[in-house]
């Protein structure tokens, strides 16, 4: 979860808590209100009645008994009590409720309930007790009334929260811009791209921040250039002394032992048929499978120095001659593939020689550090965004254990340096569907002199 997702989850968690609470305080607070009021309103309903009421002369009537009955029916308006006006038998003579009488207890009852207490109060005609008013608490009344309050409260705190919530996601995502711009840059910094720049802050601690990193990342592309220039000049010088050294091997060296094989081979005659040399066969004999053995590790170290089948076969070809070598001499039975897209392909030079180098090392390195039994070998050819790249895939499904990174030959490392020098790219890691994987990409065209420029 992001930075800006988890402050607006903890001011959500905020609020809520907030609305929580203040339902809980709004809802003791009205108990204690409730039960006041209707206290109060009851026992102001009682204060209004009448409690003495003359009859008329004549009829034994009360016009103002009527009147009063006639009034209490009317209150059905009224809100929190009940108005019921009793006679000394407990009937109903009038009630402010018409949603249905139930049956009361007897008038001298007063039962106490949780929303107020029932209050009985005697009515009397010409002073003699005729009946009894009941004021009875009405809490449905008083609880719809703060429902309907704390809804209205609550829709408010709601829009509120949802208000400030939006708000603050407005905020955080102004706020934390920068922070993205920063981790987009970093990534960018992290795949190679060392362009990468922050743009300018208003902010003047962002702004600095923004300046640091910009000259940072200056200074970074400025030692990465200087760093690959050092490597291409090297990695120039490295193949010239190869070759120099190649030649020499071959046009000097191998030379005078081809050489001395006829010598060798005469000086063994001549004692086979000679008696007074048969002392020194077994000397001729070492000498020539000396000679021999010194022919063939020449031919390993030229092939090492500089792959003379590159120059005379192609990339391909020499590819072709390194997996029969190599699947020859595996440590192990292990299928060995080369899939070679087209017919030939010329990359240059320097960008041929190092891809023959890099699958040579992985194939070393496959036998070496991997328990595989199989081995893929891609060469294929991209079009990139400045132009043609040579690509090389090279998979097993083995378990890599103490892949190299320096030292003795290429190594990763090595490769990946390599690879870079010619402006190239060189991924190594384990793949998706299990194994190894090498992937190089070297751009065409890179002649000796415009590497070492």
């Amino acid at each position: 979860m992001t930075l800006k997702n988890r402050l607006l989850l903890l001011v959500l968690l905020l609020m809520c808590v907030l609305l929580a609470t203040h339902g809980y305080l709004h809802y003791r607070a009205w108990q204690s209100d409730s039960v006041e009021e209707i206290e109060s309103g009851t026992r102001l309903a009682l204060m209004l009645l009448p409690e003495d009421m003359p009859l008329t002369a004549g009829d034994g009537r009360s016009v103002m008994l009527e009147s009063l009955l006639e009034r209490v029916r009317r209150m059905k308006d009224i809100r929190h009590v009940r108005i019921d006006v009793l006679d000394l038998a407990g009937r109903v003579l009038a009630s402010s409720d018409h949603r249905g009488e139930a049956a009361w207890p007897a008038p001298d009852e007063a039962p106490v309930q949780a929303s107020g207490t029932v209050r009985m109060k005697p009515w009397r005609l010409n002073g003699e007790i005729a009946g009894f008013y009941r004021v009875s608490p009405m809490p449905s009344d008083e609880m719809r009334e703060k429902w309907e309050g704390f809804k209205r409260l609550s829709y408010l705190t709601v829009a509120f929260s949802v208000s400030a919530a939006l708000l603050l996601y407005w905020a955080l995502s102004r706020a934390l811009a920068p922070v993205q711009a920063l981790r987009t840059a970093l990534r960018q910094i992290e795949a190679g791209q060392l362009e990468a720049r922050l743009p300018a802050f208003r902010l003047p601690e962002l702004a600095e921040l923004s300046a640091s990193f910009n000259r940072m990342a200056t200074s970074l592309a400025e030692v990465s250039r200087e760093r690959s220039s050092l490597l291409r000049k090297i990695m120039v010088m490295e193949e010239q002394t190869r070759r120099a050294i190649a030649r020499d091997l071959h046009d000097e060296m191998s030379t005078y032992m081809v050489a001395m094989q006829p010598h060798v081979a005469v000086l063994s005659a001549a004692c086979q048929r000679e008696p007074a040399l048969e002392r020194y066969r077994g000397s001729a004999r070492a000498l020539g499978e000396h000679l021999a053995q010194l022919l063939g590790r020449v031919r390993v170290q030229l092939e090492s120095l500089h792959p003379a089948e590159i120059d005379a076969l192609g990339l391909y070809n020499a590819l072709r001659q390194l997996v029969e070598q190599r699947s020859a001499q595996a440590p192990r039975p292990l299928e060995l593939v080369l899939n070679l897209e087209g017919e030939s392909v010329d990359a240059g030079p320097a960008v041929e020689a190092s891809a023959y180098r890099i699958v040579q090392e992985a194939v070393t390195n496959a036998f070496k550090h991997s328990d595989c039994s199989r081995l893929l070998i891609g060469v294929s050819v991209e079009q990139g965004r400045e132009g043609r790249l040579l690509k090389l895939d090279i998979w097993d499904d083995g378990t890599a254990h103490g892949i190299p990174t320096g030292g003795s030959g290429l190594g990763m490392l090595g490769m990946r340096e390599r690879a870079l020098a010619l402006g190239g790219q060189c991924t190594a890691g384990p793949a998706p569907g299990g194994g190894w994987r090498v992937t190089v990409r070297l751009p065409f065209a890179r002649t000796e002199q415009e590497i070492a420029a």
